[in-house]
């Protein structure tokens, strides 16, 4: 290549050789990968939309394993980061919550019962209805994921409890002398509009949750399906399997002489296994509990009909009360899950090069690999769209949750306070995002806009500088970015068009020979079967100081040979490196994440120092997680209210009353006692998940009050007053009411321990439905037999009827 002619002098050919030299070379060195410390390329894949993960990292592994094989002696393939791993492993904990809440929604049942025979007939509801509700699902084309597997997990108990009110009911019957046959038909049919009602209440919740918009209706939608398949299952199956089982291996109760009238209809309930000695003893003991719990109801129940105003306002004043409790309860989007990995994104300054940034990074590096906790690093610099060599991210693999003492955030916490000592560092520590978007996964993402860049950066600085140090606030930083070098070159025009120099060549002419950006040709080498880019640019030592460019020659329209220094000025400047633009309007960007600290505090208080710094012409608006998550409350908050008025719209229905529905919606708001005090105690915020919990505890409250107002009113068509139909119908229904209760809880328990991958999320959904269960369960066998009475006596006066005997 050297012996090419460029030009003539004098008549004599002007070879290559003559005024440089040519290099076979390699590519300036623009990037940098280390896995583990030993260099490499890196490559990551991505799968189309619409595909599983799970799946389609199976298949590349298949591919990884043969592509090893083929491989040369000296060279490995390694997976740095694997999707699959934390949702494999995280649906095999939501598989096992699914098998330990079923057998603890059986035990509490069990409890209850007392007797084997009858708790396996209610149990069997259960097995049935999750390979039901598998065999929809497959139809409808779900899989199994997180989200549908956690729907099933906490709808175990919810599967036995239609079954649990069925048995029992058949049971009652024939103890009153009915065959099992006879009771089994006749039960059934009398429970039948009741348990219908509870599951339609819990359908009509879950159907707006199915279908909202936005990223969470995305995320929610095989979710609240799910719930409505099972439910719909375990409605089917406690009309037919149960009731079947029931009337085939039940007994006849036998009446014995020497049983007292008030404890026969307890003393031989179920039957009992009297060859099993402690089980007959435990048993005896339960029932005896069972029995004085009920004396005592019946007690509280008459003393609260007596003082009906007294027992409302009080409990209205505990609902108000409580709600207190959500200024202390912390709200984000999505609670922070132990992934087992995260990332950390680097930056130097941008005047580094690209070893001064390697070098700095490499004690990063370093400080990483000597955390125990810490299995594979892959670190790549000057990767992605922008190729910047002053930026680096660093992909870091823990080993799994349950060989390691210290959490994730603990992790991160360590690393912070350990990298902060490496000056002109600027560090951020995220989680890896499982949702996507192309967003930075950070707490805050806050863009401030204006019009002037100068007065936008000295906004950006003042909030930012206010912001960064305030408790909890760490990796803040901003998308601005000054003082990248830059040469400034200032042509006199006159000058040039007096000696014919365009503008455009002298462009031309310093891109070419000081950037060496400009592909002269491509060359081709026949024999070795390669392709070279070439590229012309001056020697090194003319191109050191900016200065050298004003001793570039550019040629005028005459043909003549200008110094540039003779027509242009040059200047040292430091200039931004990127400018972005939001609604056509300049804007920079503020990003922050949080240790310990709620992500809706956090939005306050950076709403606060925006207030007061920003004046008129300049905004703030958040994007990322605090923007998803004011979409999201948004719409939790329109479902809830939608699923309120469809329940309203089932029980008008079913009790052909509009004043009842009122008394069964009661229980509602009563749950969220419990609900926000069992957030607050263990220190859980309300979050997506927990206000799901929220949404699911509505739609299972209200099973409770609708087997009491239901019954109610079947004993006043039978000829009862109204008191005396509420006095009997609440300790008749004591007992389903608390076996379906703790069967809920029960089954939900392993669930709210918050033990396993991915038990952060899973946690505050089933703390909430928990403690709101138990709230309203206390609440709503007193409440609601009151407000019956006083509502019922309140529209017989507006529509003047005729008082019923009291």
């Amino acid at each position: 290549m050297t012996l090419f002619i460029v030009g003539h002098y004098k008549g004599a050919s002007v070879k290559l050789r003559d005024v440089g030299r040519a290099e076979d070379g390699m590519e300036e060195k623009r990037s940098i990968a280390r896995f583990n410390g030993v260099s490499s390329v890196s490559l990551g894949i991505q799968k189309q939309s619409g595909t599983n993960t799970v799946e389609v990292v199976d298949r590349v592994k298949k591919e990884v394993t043969k592509i090893r094989d083929t491989l040369p002696g000296g060279m490995n393939l390694n997976i740095a980061f694997d999707q699959s791993d934390f949702i494999k492993r995280s649906i095999d904990e939501v598989q096992h919550h699914l098998v330990y809440g079923g057998f603890f929604a059986i035990f509490a049942v069990l409890l209850f019962l007392r007797n084997i025979r009858t708790t396996i007939i209610s149990a069997m509801a259960i097995p049935a209805s999750v390979i039901s509700t598998f065999a929809i699902m497959n139809a409808f084309g779900f899989t199994f994921n997180n989200m549908s597997m956690l729907a099933l997990s906490l709808s175990i108990g919810i599967l036995i409890d239609d079954a649990i009110i069925v048995i029992e009911n058949i049971h009652r019957h024939i103890e009153e002398g009915m065959t099992p046959r006879e009771a089994s038909l006749f039960a059934t049919s009398e429970i039948g509009l009741a348990v219908s009602a509870t599951t339609l209440a819990i359908i009509v919740i879950f159907i707006p949750v199915a279908f909202m918009k936005g990223i969470i209706g995305r995320f929610f939608f095989q979710f609240g399906l799910t719930v409505v398949f099972a439910v719909i299952v375990s409605w089917f199956v406690s009309f037919t399997l149960t009731p079947m089982m029931a009337s085939l291996f039940l007994k006849k109760h036998e009446k014995t002489a020497d049983t007292s009238s008030d404890e026969k209809n307890r003393k031989s309930l179920f039957g009992r296994l009297r060859h099993q000695h402690y089980f007959t003893k435990i048993s005896d003991m339960l029932e005896r509990e069972y029995v004085r719990l009920e004396r005592q109801y019946k007690k509280l129940l008459d003393i609260a009909m007596n003082h009906r105003k007294t027992v409302l306002i009080l409990a209205i004043s505990i609902f108000v009360m409580s709600l207190t409790f959500t200024k202390f309860i912390g709200k984000e989007f999505i609670p922070s899950e132990d992934q087992s990995r995260f990332v950390m994104r680097l930056q130097a300054p941008v005047d580094y090069s690209v070893d001064e940034v390697d070098r700095m990074f490499k004690r990063v590096e370093e400080i990483i690999r000597q955390v125990p906790e810490v299995k594979t690093i892959l670190y790549s610099q000057g990767g992605g769209l922008t190729r910047e060599v002053n930026r680096a991210n660093m992909s870091v693999v823990l080993k799994p949750k349950s060989q390691r003492k210290k959490s994730q955030e603990q992790i991160k916490a360590e690393v912070r306070r350990t990298i902060r000592a490496i000056p002109g560092l600027r560090a951020s520590v995220e989680n890896v995002s499982m949702i996507g978007g192309g967003q930075r996964q950070v707490s805050i993402l806050y863009s401030i806009r204006g019009s002037n860049l100068q007065d936008l950066e000295n906004y950006t600085r003042e909030v930012m500088n206010q912001f960064s140090k305030l408790p909890g606030i760490v990796d803040a930083d901003t998308s601005l970015e000054t003082g990248k070098p830059e040469v400034l070159v200032f042509i006199d025009r006159d000058k040039a068009a007096n000696l014919g120099v365009d503008v455009t060549t002298v462009a031309e002419a310093i891109n070419f020979l000081i950037g060496g950006e400009v592909e002269v040709t491509k060359y081709k080498d026949e024999k070795k079967g390669r392709r070279y880019d070439v590229r012309a640019r001056l020697i090194p030592q003319n191109r050191v100081n900016p200065d050298d460019i004003g001793n570039v020659y550019v040629k005028a329209q005459d043909g003549r040979l200008v110094q540039l220094s003779n027509i242009a000025s040059l200047q040292e400047s430091g200039g931004s490196s990127i400018i972005n633009r939001v609604d056509r309007q300049r804007a920079v960007t503020i990003f922050a994440n949080l240790e310990v600290k709620p992500l809706g505090q956090a939005m306050n208080e950076l709403n606060e120092i925006s207030g007061k710094v920003l004046t008129a012409g300049y905004s703030g608006r958040y994007k990322g997680q605090a923007d998803m998550m004011a979409e999201s409350f948004g719409y939790l908050m329109f479902a809830m209210i939608l699923g309120v008025i469809m329940a309203y719209m089932v029980l008008a229905a079913q009790f052909e009353s509009f004043t009842h529905p009122f008394t069964v919606l009661l229980s509602m708001p009563f749950s969220f006692i419990g609900a926000f005090g069992a957030l607050l105690i263990f220190g859980k915020t309300l979050n997506m998940f927990s206000f799901i919990g929220l949404i699911l505890l509505m739609g299972l409250v209200k099973k409770n009050a609708i087997l009491l107002v239901d019954y109610a009113n079947v004993l006043r068509e039978r000829g009862m007053s109204r008191r005396d139909a509420i006095l009997q119908a609440g300790p008749v229904r004591l007992r389903p009411i608390l076996m379906t209760t703790f069967a809920m809880i029960f089954g939900m328990l392993p669930i709210a321990i918050g033990i396993g991958e991915g038990a952060e999320t899973r946690s505050p959904m089933a703390l909430a439905t928990i403690g709101g269960l138990l709230t309203s369960l206390l609440l709503t066998l007193i409440v609601v037999p009151v407000a019956y009475d006083l509502f019922d006596e309140i529209q017989g006066r507006i529509f003047k009827r005729k008082p019923i005997k009291r």
